[in-house]
């Protein structure tokens, strides 16, 4: 395993034929799910104007893809640690694409419910098996530019979900719309044949053969054939793969670190970019009015991602969580004193997203540097399983906090706005003082020396 990660990670770092070939099928499974997301948010009128939904339903309604999300990760999790990556990416889209085809053929308010569900568990999956094989498939002197280019496909997917929301589907009903999109279930036949498994996984489970012909090809897609192409799975110790008690500690310790994150990320991320806006819009400017305006934050998520891809190498993911928090958090609070309009509204909203898009670059970098890639699976499907519970809480919550306990817009900034810069404080501290990152042992040579690198810069 050591061996396959020392010839992966002397690779040069540039964007070669292989990695821009990665980086493009990817992303496009990575957009695809951006775009059915965002169709399903606009088109949700249209759907509850076809279907009755009574009240209980229509709250579990909004909260269904959350709950499918969060076992998704958990369930899909395990399957990228027992069967691999590839497999969980190309599993995960088939079920998300099977929601969308019983969504079309729905008629009753369960069967809306089960399709939402399903896709949620689909997109659960892809979160977690998308990232990590990327990040699997990566140098580590490059991993922080590819998952910042990754996550920019998220802007993009956005902007195809608007215009199938749009224009698409007021003319071809929501119905065939959806119909259409679950035909996306084809593009896994794309990623069988296109996107090679984690060679960092093929290693970890004694599959060394397929690991070592996966990394010749990329050596010389690469252009490169070092000596280190004939080295032996035997030139390197043989590794433990049993943890003791100490390292135990110490993955119990990255789970909750990254669970904290994971939770704020997700909750502040809802409320400064979504709900905020949504309230200033009961006296002032309507971000999400057009589709035009709602495009702007499209393209702010892929600003705030190519953003990170150019910071993230210099300063490294828990320097720039800090920064970027603070810098999210400060314009959103300013933006709940300016007066709502129009162009102040659209300024504001534009930077807040750009700012969350380069965190949630810096979480989904932070992630799995800071796992062994035995349980990296696991772990990061844990951390997406609470935070969209905790999403789901927060959806029965947040109505509470402006009608009943009457809270000013000006005052929720300031809570979640302050809970994301603390958080982000604490854990830039806690792993920089006491907290060492958690990273498997064939990564553990490469990852040290960058993290004393991002720390003394």
């Amino acid at each position: 395993m050591r061996c396959t990660d020392v010839r992966l990670d002397s690779l040069e770092p540039r964007l070669s034929g292989f990695y821009l070939k990665l980086l493009l099928f990817t992303g496009v499974s990575w957009a695809i799910q951006a775009a059915e997301l965002v169709l399903l948010f606009f088109t949700r009128v249209l759907v509850t104007q076809d279907i009755k939904i009574g009240t209980p339903v229509l709250e579990m309604f909004e909260v269904s893809i959350l709950v499918g999300s969060a076992f998704g990760g958990l369930i899909f999790g395990q399957i990228a640690d027992k069967l691999g990556r590839r497999v969980a990416l190309i599993t995960s889209m088939v079920f998300s694409s099977a929601g969308f085809a019983i969504l079309a053929y729905a008629n009753v308010s369960d069967i809306l419910l089960l399709g939402r569900v399903i896709i949620g568990l689909g997109f659960g999956g892809q979160l977690v098996s998308t990232f990590l094989l990327v990040f699997e498939l990566t140098p580590s002197s490059m991993t922080s530019r590819m998952i910042a280019f990754i996550n920019a496909f998220t802007g993009l997917g956005g902007l195809l979900g608007l215009a199938l929301a749009y224009v698409v589907a007021p003319k071809l009903q929501w119905r065939s719309t959806y119909f259409g999109t679950s035909g996306l279930v084809l593009y896994t036949f794309v990623l069988h044949f296109m996107v090679p498994e984690s060679p960092r996984w093929l290693a970890s489970v004694g599959r060394t053969d397929e690991a070592c012909a996966i990394v010749e090809k990329m050596e010389q897609s690469c252009g490169q054939v070092e000596a280190l192409q004939s080295t032996s799975v035997q030139d390197f110790p043989a590794l433990e793969t049993k943890l003791s008690r100490i390292q135990e500690l110490q993955r119990l310790n990255s789970t909750l670190i990254l669970g904290i994150m994971w939770i704020t990320m997700t909750v502040s991320t809802y409320i400064l970019g979504i709900y905020i806006p949504t309230l200033i819009s009961l006296n002032g400017y309507n971000m999400f009015a057009s589709w035009t305006t709602t495009s702007l934050l499209e393209i702010a998520q892929v600003v705030g991602s190519i953003t990170g891809a150019t910071v993230l190498d210099t300063y490294g993911p828990s320097r720039c969580f800090v920064i970027f928090a603070i810098l999210a958090a400060t314009l959103s609070i300013w933006l709940s004193y300016m007066p709502w309009s129009c162009i102040v509204v659209i300024f504001f909203s534009f930077f807040v997203t750009a700012f969350l898009s380069v965190c949630w670059s810096c979480v989904l970098l932070y992630t799995p540097l800071h796992m062994k890639v035995m349980y990296r699976g696991r772990g990061m499907g844990y951390a997406i399983g609470v935070s969209r519970l905790a999403a789901v809480g927060g959806q029965f919550i947040y109505p509470y906090m402006f009608n009943t306990w009457m809270l000013s817009v000006s005052m929720i900034c300031w809570i979640f706005g302050g809970l994301l810069i603390v958080v982000a404080v604490l854990i830039h501290i806690v792993s920089h003082i006491n907290y060492h990152p958690l990273s498997q042992e064939d990564d553990a040579i490469s990852l040290t020396e960058r993290e004393e690198i991002w720390r003394t810069n």
